[in-house]
């Protein structure tokens, strides 16, 4: 390990993401650890950026996101949730759900103070936190399979120094969608303790059997208090385009974009011209399919890993993971699996501060085209 990183950050190793993908490129397995299509985007979208290539969208676009596709994240927020939000002074273009995150949480907190989050949790929460000088504090769930928030725990993890917390709904890696009660209470402790949240909401349009989205400003409590995050990577199966939206009231925006003006500035300009065009133009019709396609991924993977007798299963409610738990070491687990059946999957414990908190947990992804997931599910059922 370096010692020329700063001590605070020198805990964080290389993702997991990048050491599984690794190995799984080495060994030639199929991948389905990390949570990236191996399908092209919509055809409207790819049309829409090679037209914005060859129209002049070559230059800087304005730091806080072209109007145009301000204007189309305002309209699908109207349309899909019923909220109005003025797109000059309440939403802000970034490149990707990563960045609005980690400017929202550099914007909003002063070092010591606490930010809570709710584990297991996506890997770069904690280190961002880090990062601002925050101290994290880990909200542990009911476990496995259920993932609840425990409305005791949660009460006595907020105190006089939380500043923030962060949630994810859908949620990655458990794939659930926080309750209403789960968000009234946050609501309630956030404004007890003068807190903010941040809710990453980047797989809003991947629910199942018949589940909608409930976005966490759809709690009275937290409307005045919540930076929403989402993104074209999962909507739009283009995680490499890195376009993502923050959503907030305009004092919280304002704080946003003082930051974020000097992370990245802005956002290729071209994929922002054509995220606009494809948000714009997509209809009931295009979100109908893509929830029929991912269900049909999400049971065909199923199906498969119901077979093995080693593994006890979750039906994801969102997001496209199936979280399950093995007998022994889920690291070792997963390397056997990529060895002996030629499939990647991630040890969830990477999603845990304390990994010993997450034993025996492994995530799969589907999100693949369904020749991928049959092949995978055949290697998967003869080992």
């Amino acid at each position: 390990m370096s010692t020329v990183l700063r001590a605070s950050m020198r805990r964080f190793g290389t993702s997991i993401f990048s050491t599984i993908t690794d190995l799984a490129v080495q060994r030639q397995a199929i991948n389905l650890a990390q949570g990236f299509p191996d399908f092209d985007p919509p055809r409207e979208l790819l049309d829409a950026a090679a037209a914005a290539v060859h129209g002049g969208f070559s230059q800087y676009a304005p730091s806080i996101g072209y109007p145009d596709l301000r204007r189309a994240v305002a309209a699908h927020q109207a349309t899909h949730y019923d909220q109005q939000w003025d797109p000059d002074t309440e939403i802000t273009i970034t490149v990707g759900a990563t960045e609005a995150i980690w400017s929202a949480v550099h914007a909003l907190i002063e070092p010591g103070d606490e930010v809570l989050l709710v584990e297991p949790c996506y890997d770069m929460y904690q280190p961002c936190v880090v990062a601002a000088g925050g101290v994290p504090r880990i909200l542990p769930t009911t476990g496995f399979p259920d993932f609840r928030i425990d409305p005791d725990r949660l009460a006595a993890a907020f105190g006089p120094r939380t500043r923030l917390a962060i949630v994810n709904t859908p949620w990655n890696p458990v794939g659930r969608q926080l309750t209403a009660a789960e968000l009234r209470a946050l609501g309630e402790l956030c404004q007890r303790y003068g807190a903010h949240l941040i809710s990453d909401e980047t797989y809003e349009h991947v629910l199942f059997d018949g589940r909608t989205h409930r976005p966490a400003v759809s709690e009275p409590l937290l409307a005045d208090r919540t930076i929403t995050v989402s993104s074209v990577s999962k909507t739009f199966s283009a995680t490499g385009w890195r376009i993502g939206w923050a959503v907030a009231p305009a004092g919280l925006t304002e704080a946003l974009r003082r930051v974020h003006q000097f992370v990245t500035f802005t956002a290729a300009s071209p994929l922002q011209r054509a995220v606009a065009v494809m948000l714009a133009g997509s209809g009931p019709e295009f979100y109908a399919q893509l929830t029929a396609e991912y269900t049909e991924r999400r049971d065909t993977l199923l199906e498969y890993l119901a077979k093995r007798d080693d593994l006890e299963l979750t039906t994801p409610e969102g997001a496209y993971f199936v979280m399950t738990r093995c007998a022994g070491d889920e690291l070792e687990f997963c390397r056997e699996l990529i060895d002996r059946s030629g499939v990647a999957a991630i040890p969830a414990s990477a999603f845990f501060a304390d990994p010993a908190t997450g034993r025996g947990l492994v995530r799969f992804a589907f999100c693949k085209r369904l020749e991928t997931l049959r092949l995978a599910g055949e290697r998967l059922a003869a080992h």
